[in-house]
């Protein structure tokens, strides 16, 4: 008897605050009412002059693709697997001639490298590493991911939370130089 009369003081606790908080707006417009989520990244987030890919353009490489350097690389070592199945029959898809490869690291955890198609070579991206990808909404999820880049471009965009580091998480815009990317802006969604 006493559980119930805990039961039914919480629930009427519970109403009582809901009544007297300020209602949550929804978080994307895309979001069906009951769904709200302050820190979902929305497509309503997405700025309307945000880089293009056009404004960095590179030649994408027709040549052969070099088998992956991971014996000369400790860290590349621990991912050969990953980093031989991502060039197996694959074309440079970024800066004309380097491949993104990129696969799980836990739940919602993706880990990128960098491939140089012509040597081999491969890169760790300081700053883009890693990826949490959590509370991307449906539409921006669907209009090309959370890692967005092209074999004709050195633009490359980043959705979620950058090296699992909430004070960066948002829209992260970078232009990659050759051997590393450089931030060109962030928009920051903060997480609730």
């Amino acid at each position: 008897m006493e559980a119930v009369s805990a039961v039914r003081r919480l629930a009427a606790l519970l109403a009582l605050a809901a009544c007297a908080a300020p209602s949550l707006a929804l978080a994307c417009k895309s979001d069906p009412p009951g769904e709200e989520d302050a820190n979902t990244i929305c497509q309503e987030h997405y700025p309307a002059d945000a880089p293009r890919f056009e404004d960095y353009p590179v030649k994408p490489y027709t040549g052969p693709v070099a088998a992956v350097r991971w014996r000369a690389d400790p860290q590349a070592r621990l991912y050969r697997t990953m980093l031989k199945n991502s060039t197996q029959d694959q074309r440079p898809n970024f800066a004309g001639h380097f491949i993104v490869a990129h696969w799980g690291c836990g739940s919602s955890c993706v880990m990128n490298k960098i491939i140089d198609a012509r040597t081999g070579k491969v890169f760790h991206p300081a700053g883009v590493e890693t990826n949490v990808v959590m509370n991307i909404d449906g539409p921006l999820f669907d209009d090309g991911g959370m890692l967005r880049y092209r074999a004709d471009s050195r633009l490359f965009i980043l959705i979620g939370d950058p090296e699992e580091d909430e004070k960066r998480r948002g829209i992260s815009f970078f232009e990659w130089t050759g051997t590393r990317m450089k931030l060109l802006r962030r928009v920051k969604v903060p997480a609730a």
